[in-house]
């Protein structure tokens, strides 16, 4: 019961940490929009996702969880979804204008606190998703480095019943969320595309309320399930768990045989799942080309539907179709 507790307290207070840093974040740049340069908001950006970390792990708690917390608020409040870097609805930054001849900021219109646009500028969102995307790849490249390197020192202790009993239980604990977690995901869809299609019927629109959101059918789960690689995530959580101290009392004695159970799936999930992955797109008609060729002949089909309920009379399988009614 202890240790239940204490794994509900760690799990749900570092993500209470994360949120509430996430949102601290985006109030601290919704008040600073405009009075900063590029380069200070990405300096800054990175500065207060490094903060629920030190705070959790100064209390003991899970600085891994709260900073996955921050992050997926940060990058949906702070940097602003991606569909809004195309429009033309935020104005360009004009944090500072001739600064050089000495004239003060100008501040940007200011948004809500919390929207989809985020309070980034261009240039500082670009900047941002450049060295993301750089930083992971640099430690996705040092942990798999890491893992080939260590994976049969001393500090794994191999049991293949274990390793077994890692791969099956991963397989089957993602076999039963993924189609959990779709079947909320597509019920969420559902009663968003009945709420605007009431709104839509309200303001007499001509818009159908099927149109918005993504359904996760049975195919995209199977790639969900073939794709659903564990990685650095994994590794970092298990190498976070503190060996048995006998004077303390606290830690694990099984930490060498949890890396190996993690490395195991790791190198299951990377190179069996992933390499499979590929084959399985193909397959169930997934892959770019096959989802391109399918838009093609849709967007035909639609337009031919279209032109024959304008223009009737050029296309001649509907005299033979009229002939044949009229005949009946």
């Amino acid at each position: 019961i202890t240790g239940a507790i204490h794994f509900f307290v760690v799990a749900f207070g570092s993500l209470f940490v994360g949120i509430a840093s996430g949102v601290a974040c985006t109030v601290y740049f919704w008040l600073m929009q405009g009075c900063q340069t590029p380069l200070v908001e990405v300096l800054l950006f990175f500065c207060w996702a490094f903060i629920p970390y030190y705070i959790c792990d100064g209390i003991h708690w899970s600085g891994i969880v709260a900073v996955v917390a921050t992050g997926v608020i940060m990058d949906l409040l702070v940097v602003g979804q991606k569909h809004s870097l195309s429009t033309n609805e935020s104005p360009p930054s004009t944090a500072m204008e001739n600064v050089e001849g000495g004239l003060p900021f100008k501040r940007a219109p200011r948004r809500n606190v919390f929207n989809k646009e985020g309070h980034l500028s261009d240039i500082a969102k670009n900047h941002v998703h450049f060295v993301c995307e750089l930083l992971s790849t640099m430690m996705e490249t040092a942990i798999f480095a890491y893992l080939g390197v260590f994976l049969f020192s001393y500090r794994y202790h191999w049991n293949l019943w274990h390793t077994f009993v890692a791969i099956f239980a991963c397989c089957i604990s993602r076999a039963i969320m993924i189609p959990t977690l779709s079947l909320v995901a597509n019920s969420i869809t559902r009663v968003q595309n009945h709420l605007r299609g009431q709104k839509c019927r309200n303001r007499s629109m001509k818009k159908k309320s099927n149109t918005g959101g993504v359904v996760v059918d049975s195919n995209m789960q199977i790639i969900l399930w073939v794709a659903g690689l564990r990685g650095a995530m994994s590794f970092a959580l298990v190498e976070n768990i503190p060996l048995y101290d006998t004077v303390t009392g606290e830690g694990s004695r099984l930490k060498p045989e949890l890396k190996a159970m993690t490395s195991a799936t790791i190198i299951f999930s990377v190179f069996v799942l992933g390499g499979h992955t590929y084959y399985a797109l193909d397959k169930l008609g997934m892959t770019p080309a096959q989802q391109q060729r399918s838009d093609h002949e849709r967007e035909a089909l639609l337009k031919r539907k279209q032109s024959v309920e304008t223009f009737p009379e050029t296309f001649p399988e509907n005299h033979v179709r009229q002939r044949s009614t009229h005949h009946d």
